[in-house]
Order: structure tokens, then C-alpha cells, then sequence
């Protein structure tokens, strides 16, 4: 069964695409900021560090499960718990190849300390098994409790303690996980939830009712209050407005729902256009986003009018961009969820953010 989940986590192309990444991103790093001295890898580091990892597993996860092929896969003639079993070491080893080792270059770039790298294994761990539970069928509401008080106890020891304490408390979290996944059903269930809402506009109705959404949007506002915080005044402005403009999973709905489009194409143009819908949905979450980092920046930029300037552009570029990519190149031909996550389509807006921000705040400042 592993190549099965091999074949749709870890192809051959998917891994050459990791490996593009891991050199892009160690350029763009060492580039850009190697000369950062004043990070510091402390408790909140770690806790930042661990917040990250889970909600890019999570949607990672809810990606995969969102469609029918893992069901599927249930109904073979093998035992459930083998079949979890390889899915569980196929998103661990997904993880560690589209995240860990991304980690690593980061944490080598910034001269981290030896232990940081053990602890970062570990949190990578934990939080994998954390957002594999998030994800079952059938998981009930208090060994759901229980995963997460114990996820959090462990956390707080890897992060506090040193490595062996957190090696042993690692080890004990990922039995208990396996304990309480291994016969479980690995997959989601969001129409009774958007059944239960009672909004006009489709997508947003759509986004509050599948976490997915909800939780890589909580996880984009963590990234960016720590690039705000952390990192150097104006450059750390930028590269928040750049992490606001990769909420990847809002930017793909389109694409991630081949009936959505054809059901466009029977709705007249007018207010209960599917497009209009879409539309209001990225001016409602550009607009709020950009509000935020200029909000948690207003002390970091000299002129507040470069600022609200920076705002406003972006917000308009953001808008339109977005809505031209999906509605006229929608990503189509992927196998699963995740690889329409993952598409290099989804670093286009980024990079128009980032340069037009760099020019506004750090050039023409």
C-alpha cells in the first residue's frame, strides 16, 4: 500500500519540483537575508515554528482526504490499520522533504543553534500526527481532547526541556496517536456543514464552512505577525504583504472544482454570477489582510503615507490578479487537491506583491 500513497504523495516529478524549491529558496534566503542578526531561537521561535508546521500539514492533509480516492483505497482487501499506517510515514515523509527541509536551510542561513534542528524534528512530528487527527472521519470529540492536550504537553516539553526529555515525551505522543488513529478513516465532510450556514454569497459560505480555509488563513496571520515583528522594519513589511498573498486554497477554488466552473458558465452575468461571488470574497479578504499588516506596521514604516499607499495599490493588483488567474487560467489536469495547492502558479502574485512593495516602501522611501 505505501506505493500507492507514493505514487500520488511522492511521485518523481513531485520530488524533482521539491528540489527546484529547496535551491530557489536557499538563494532567495541567502540573498536576501543572511545578514539578519537578531533572530532570536527562543521559546516563542519554536512556538511560532510549531503553529506553522501544523496548519501547512493540516491543509496539506485536508487536501488529500478531501477527495474519494483514499476512500476507495478502505475498501481493498487490506487491514486498516496497515493502510493508515503507510499513509501516516507517506505524509511524514511528504513533510520532511516540502517542509523540514526548507526549515533547515532557514535555520543553517541564520546560524541556528545545533539543538534547534533535533527540536525541529520533533515539533514536525508532533504536529503531523496532531493535524492527521484533524482530519479523520470518525475520531471522537474526547480522544480528539486528548490528542490535543497531549499534543500541547509535548510540545511545551520539546520546547523547554532539552532533547532527550523531548525525544522520550516525542516517542510517548506518537503511540498514543498511533493508538487512537490506527482504525480510524482518514477523510472530511464539509456539506453538512455548509448546509447549517445561512450566507448569500457562495464562497464565503464555502469558507467558513471547510476549516482548511479557516486554518491556513490563522496561520498566514501568525507568519505575518512574525515577519512584522521579527524581521528588519521595512523588509519585514514586505515580505508580510507577500505571505498575505499566498492563501493559496482561497485562490483555487475555481480550479479545485471542475463542476464549480461549469456551473459559472450557466449563471447569467449578473448578482448571482458565481464570478461576482468570487470577486467579493478576495476584495473582502485582500482588503482586510492588507488593513491588518499595515495596521501591526504603522510604527515600522517612517511615512504612514507610503504605507496606506502600499495598502491600497497592493489591495487593487491583489484583487484583480487573482481573480484573472483563476477565472481565465485556471489550474485543470491535476490528479489531487494538493497538486493544484502546489502549483508554481500560486507564486505569481507573491512576487508582483513583493517587488511592488520593496519599490513603495524600501526604494522610493
Amino acid at each position: 500500500m505505501f506505493k500507492v500513497f507514493q505514487k500520488d504523495l511522492l511521485d518523481r516529478q513531485r520530488i524533482i519540483k521539491y528540489f527546484v524549491y529547496v535551491v530557489v529558496s536557499y538563494a532567495i534566503l541567502d540573498g536576501f537575508l543572511k545578514n539578519i542578526k537578531f533572530i532570536e531561537f527562543n521559546e516563542r521561535f519554536l512556538i511560532f515554528l510549531s503553529i506553522a508546521l501544523l496548519g501547512s500539514v493540516f491543509y496539506y492533509i485536508r487536501a488529500y482526504v478531501g477527495n474519494d480516492r483514499i476512500l476507495s483505497y478502505y475498501a481493498l482487501p487490506v487491514s486498516r490499520a496497515d493502510l493508515n499506517l503507510k499513509f501516516i510515514l507517506s505524509v511524514i515523509i511528504d513533510t520532511v522533504f516540502s517542509k523540514l527541509i526548507l526549515v533547515f536551510i532557514a535555520l543553517y542561513i541564520f546560524k541556528a543553534p545545533n539543538d534547534i534542528y533535533i527540536k525541529a524534528i520533533y515539533i514536525m512530528l508532533i504536529t503531523a500526527m496532531f493535524a492527521l487527527a484533524c482530519n479523520s472521519l470518525n475520531l471522537n470529540l474526547g480522544k480528539l481532547a486528548l490528542l490535543f492536550v497531549a499534543s500541547v504537553l509535548s510540545l511545551y516539553i520539546v520546547i523547554n526541556f532539552n532533547l532527550v526529555y523531548g525525544g522520550l515525551i516525542t516517542l510517548v505522543n506518537l503511540f498514543l496517536s498511533w493508538f487512537l488513529l490506527k482504525d480510524l478513516y482518514f477523510s472530511t465532510k464539509s456539506i453538512e456543514r455548509i448546509s447549517k450556514l445561512h450566507i448569500k454569497n457562495y464562497f464565503l459560505k464555502f469558507f467558513f464552512a471547510e476549516s482548511v480555509y479557516i486554518i491556513n488563513t490563522i496561520g498566514l496571520i501568525i507568519m505575518i505577525c512574525f515577519a512584522v515583528y521579527v524581521l528588519p522594519k521595512e523588509m519585514g513589511v514586505v515580505i508580510a504583504t507577500s505571505l498575505g498573498a499566498v492563501n493559496t486554497p482561497l485562490l483555487t477554488m475555481f480550479s479545485s472544482s471542475e463542476g464549480l466552473r461549469d456551473y459559472d458558465k450557466m449563471f447569467p452575468n449578473s448578482e448571482i454570477s458565481l464570478r461576482i461571488n468570487y470577486r467579493k470574497l478576495l476584495s473582502i479578504y485582500f482588503v482586510l489582510i492588507n488593513l491588518f499588516i499595515s495596521i501591526l506596521a504603522y510604527n515600522k514604516i517612517n511615512s504612514s503615507y507610503l504605507l496606506v499607499a502600499n495598502m491600497i495599490i497592493i489591495s487593487i493588483i491583489e484583487i484583480f490578479v487573482s481573480y484573472w488567474l483563476e477565472i481565465k487560467k485556471a489550474i485543470t489536469n491535476t490528479k489531487t487537491q494538493n497538486e493544484i495547492w502546489k502549483h508554481p502558479r500560486k507564486y505569481i502574485l507573491p512576487i508582483i506583491v513583493f517587488f511592488i512593495s520593496f519599490l513603495i516602501l524600501v526604494i522610493v522611501k
